[in-house]
């Protein structure tokens, strides 16, 4: 059985980490949209998603990914790098276009930097 979505976010500096655990799908993906929404309002435009805990992702899931990106990146010119995600995961989020907003990183390490440039 998958566990209900949930995410923890955090600031590193200028950053905005979003942990993501858990099945992601459309109330959950509703809910870290207004989360964001909501700090890009405070003026936060960079953000570090961490899939690591992620078991699925539906495909609401991967509009309200898409609409986040969309919101950060082109109507905020922000940043949004990602890790953690396994291959299949990365897989899907590269033939849904994410990949043309937000950039891939290996590590925690790699994609916190590449948020904060």
């Amino acid at each position: 059985m998958v566990q209900k979505f949930s995410f923890t976010p955090r600031r590193e500096g200028d950053v905005l980490v979003l942990a993501l655990k858990g099945y992601l799908e459309g109330i959950g993906g509703a809910t870290m949209k207004d989360h964001v929404e909501s700090s890009l309002q405070q003026g936060i435009v960079r953000y570090v998603i961490d899939f690591s805990g992620i078991e699925l992702i539906s495909s609401p899931g991967v509009a309200a990914l898409l609409d986040v990106a969309s919101r950060v990146i082109d109507d905020n010119d922000g940043h949004i790098s990602v890790h953690g995600l396994d291959k299949h995961h990365s897989a899907v989020l590269e033939m849904s276009g994410f990949f043309y907003l937000a950039s891939e990183k290996p590590d925690a390490a790699s994609a916190l930097a590449a948020a904060a440039e």
